[in-house]
C-alpha cells in the first residue's frame, strides 16, 4: 500500500502504526469537492490534502501536496481529465487516479483507462462505495462501478466476437488466469486464495503481465486482453 504511517490522537490516546491516505480532489464544482472533502474527511484513514479546478491545477497541487490518490472528474473546463490523466501518469507515476464523473460514456472509460487511470465512478456512487474504492486503489487494486464495468465488457466481448484468432502475447495460462479473476474485480489475496499462490506471486504475475502487454496498470492489462480475445472463457 502507498500509505503514509501516522500517529493518531483522540480522547483515549494514541493508536500506533496507523495508515492515512492522502487525496487530491479534482473537479471543477466548488461545491462538490466541498461534499466530497466532508464524506472522505469523515475516515480517520483518509487525509484530503488539497483541492483543484483543472488539469493544470492537479498537476500543480500534485506537485506541492504529494497525494497518494488524485480523484479526477472528466470534463472540467481549463483541462480536462483526459488531458489531466495523461499528465499525471507521465510527471508522477507513483500516484493513483481514481475518475469520479457523472459521464457513463464508454468511450471516456476506455480512454482513460488507457491513459492510465486506476478506477472510474459515476458520481451517483454511494459515500461507502467512494470510499471502499479508494482504499482498494491505494492497496493496488482497481475500481470500477458496475455500470462502467459492464459497459467495458460488453464492449469487448464484442471485439472478441469480430476477431477470436488474436495471439496470445506471450501470456501464460497462468497470467491467463490471474488476469480473467482481475477483469471480474477479484483483488490480489482473493486471486491468491483462488488460485492457491501467495500475494507475492500475484504481483509477480501481474509485472510480468504488464510487461507483456505494453501498459502500465492492471485496468489497463484487462483493457487490453479483453480487446484481445485474451480473456475468452477457460473452465476457471
Amino acid at each position: 500500500m502507498i500509505t503514509r504511517a501516522v500517529t493518531f490522537v483522540n480522547g483515549r490516546g494514541r493508536q500506533k502504526g496507523f495508515t492515512m491516505v492522502r487525496v487530491l480532489i479534482v473537479d471543477d464544482h466548488p461545491l462538490f469537492r466541498a461534499g466530497l472533502a466532508s464524506v472522505l474527511q469523515q475516515h480517520r484513514d483518509m487525509e484530503v490534502v488539497g483541492e483543484a479546478s483543472n488539469a493544470i491545477e492537479a498537476v500543480e497541487q500534485t506537485a506541492k501536496k504529494h497525494p497518494d490518490i488524485v480523484t479526477m472528474d472528466v470534463y472540467m473546463r481549463g483541462g480536462d481529465g483526459f488531458e489531466g490523466t495523461a499528465m499525471l501518469r507521465e510527471k508522477f507515476p507513483e500516484v493513483k487516479i481514481l475518475i469520479l464523473s457523472m459521464s457513463n460514456n464508454e468511450e471516456d472509460l476506455f480512454r482513460l483507462v488507457k491513459n492510465g487511470a486506476h478506477g472510474y465512478l459515476l458520481k451517483t456512487a454511494d459515500a461507502s462505495e467512494l470510499v471502499d474504492s479508494i482504499r482498494k486503489i491505494a492497496s493496488g487494486d482497481t475500481a470500477l462501478s458496475a455500470t462502467m464495468a459492464t459497459k467495458l465488457l460488453e464492449r469487448f466481448r464484442s471485439a472478441v466476437r469480430e476477431d477470436s484468432a488474436k495471439d496470445m502475447h506471450g501470456l501464460s495460462p497462468r497470467e491467463r488466469e490471474v488476469l480473467q479473476l482481475a477483469a471480474k474485480g477479484a483483488t490480489n489475496k482473493e486471486i491468491a486464495d483462488k488460485c492457491f499462490i501467495s500475494e507475492t506471486t500475484v504481483k509477480a504475475h501481474f509485472r510480468s503481465i504488464l510487461e507483456k502487454l505494453g501498459t502500465k496498470n492492471r485496468a489497463g492489462a484487462v483493457a487490453i486482453a479483453t480487446s484481445k480475445g485474451l480473456l475468452k472463457e477457460r473452465g476457471y
